[in-house]
C-alpha cells in the first residue's frame, strides 16, 4: 500500500499495513514469539493457560447442553501453541472433542508452516 503525503489512514489499514503487508508485516518474515521473539504470551510461558481456557470451553459446551457439533475458532493463533495444549487437554474429554471442530484462521503464511508443524 502506497500513503500518499498528507492522506488520512484508517487505524484497520494502518493495522493491515504494520503487521501483514506482504514485505513489511510484522508476521510476515519471523516467529515473534518465544525466548528468541521479541515477546512471550501467556501460552508460551505455561501449559496451565491453555489448560485452564480448554476447561472453561468445555464447561462452557456442557453450560449450552453438549450440542452434537461444537466450532472453536482461534483468530490470529500465532505460532498456535495455545491450540496445541487446547487440543491435548480435549483428549482427557473424548465426548467433547468428538463434537468439536477446531478451525484456526491465520492471515500470515509464516505463522501457518509453524503451526502445522505443532500437530
Amino acid at each position: 500500500m502506497k500513503i500518499k503525503k498528507n492522506s488520512l489512514l484508517s487505524i484497520d489499514n494502518y493495522i493491515e499495513e504494520a503487521l501483514y503487508n506482504k514485505k513489511f508485516g510484522y508476521y510476515m518474515k519471523k516467529n515473534p514469539f518465544g525466548k528468541k521473539g521479541d515477546f512471550i504470551t501467556a501460552p508460551n510461558i505455561s501449559l496451565l493457560f491453555s489448560e485452564m481456557i480448554a476447561v472453561w470451553i468445555i464447561s462452557f459446551w456442557e453450560n449450552i447442553n453438549c450440542p452434537k457439533e461444537f466450532n472453536l475458532v482461534e483468530l490470529g493463533a500465532g505460532n498456535g501453541e495455545m491450540m496445541k495444549i487446547l487440543v491435548k487437554t480435549f483428549d482427557k474429554f473424548p465426548k467433547f472433542k468428538k463434537t468439536c471442530k477446531i478451525n484456526i484462521l491465520e492471515k500470515s503464511n509464516f505463522l501457518k508452516k509453524i503451526q502445522k508443524k505443532k500437530y
